[in-house]
């Protein structure tokens, strides 16, 4: 039993290799594709390589240029917005991202926050969930060590000093932690997508038959706010509302 075991890791493992080999190949030859200019093949490859579990924001951001070189804005935007949402403070990826965006035929404005929502929003944004997570551990260690210190010390004044500087930390940690996980939840269960269609007209009710609302455009960055078969309910930018067919729309 355990013989079979072994073997059976042993051979996960030797598959696990000889994928990422392959993965690693495909991936060279895509980026060989590229500094050529043949972005069609480019595309191919590194869609090839995305579909065998390898993801990575480099990926996701070469395929996006290869894209944005076809003009294909749509999934340009598509794919640095997946790159984004693995790596938020990517400098390239940014600029790349709002670049590919100025090309988009919909400019939205949108719908008015409530300053405290703005604020928080703000705050939020300022760092990754990675970074924001390191900090409130780094605060925990140091208020941990300022509670030794009025633990253990005898001088009155170092004391105070520990306890209340350790009191503020740990308030200061649990605020942040908060806003982590805050960051965390937006990151990895957002419900965005971007319209990949070149065209396609909103509707009031979840059939061709409904209400025609308003015409987005490739690019276009909505939320998903319900599906009912094919369709999609979505929400852009200005708080409008409407249905779409599934099959225009990718998520992010």
């Amino acid at each position: 039993m355990k013989l079979n075991s072994l073997l059976l890791i042993l051979l996960f493992s030797f598959s696990l290799s000889v994928t990422a080999n392959e993965n690693k190949v495909i991936l060279d030859s895509a980026n060989a594709a590229y500094s050529k200019g043949d972005y069609f093949k480019a595309i191919k490859l590194y869609d090839s390589v995305l579909n065998n579990s390898t993801v990575a924001p480099e990926i996701y951001f070469n395929l996006g240029n290869a894209y944005y070189k076809t003009n294909n804005i749509g999934y340009a935007i598509l794919n640095y917005e997946r790159a984004k949402k693995l790596a938020p403070d990517d400098e390239d990826i940014i600029v790349n991202l709002k670049l590919a965006n100025q090309k988009t035929e919909d400019k939205i404005e949108a719908a008015p926050q409530l300053f405290l929502t703005t604020w928080k929003n703000g705050i939020v944004d300022l760092m990754s969930e990675k970074i924001w997570s390191e900090l409130c551990i780094v605060l925990i260690v140091f208020s941990l060590i300022l509670f030794a210190v009025y633990i253990f010390s005898a001088n009155r004044g170092v004391k105070q000093i520990g306890f209340f500087g350790g009191s503020t930390l740990i308030l200061a940690s649990i605020f942040i932690f908060f806003i982590a996980r805050h960051k965390y939840e937006l990151t990895k269960n957002s419900e965005n997508a971007i319209i990949t269609a070149p065209t396609v007209t909103v509707t009031g009710s979840p059939n061709e038959k409904g209400t025609k609302l308003f015409i987005l455009h490739e690019g276009t960055k909505v939320n998903i706010t319900e599906e009912d078969g094919s369709w999609t309910e979505i929400k852009i930018a200005n708080g409008n509302v409407g249905w779409v067919p599934s099959k225009s729309l990718s998520a992010i």
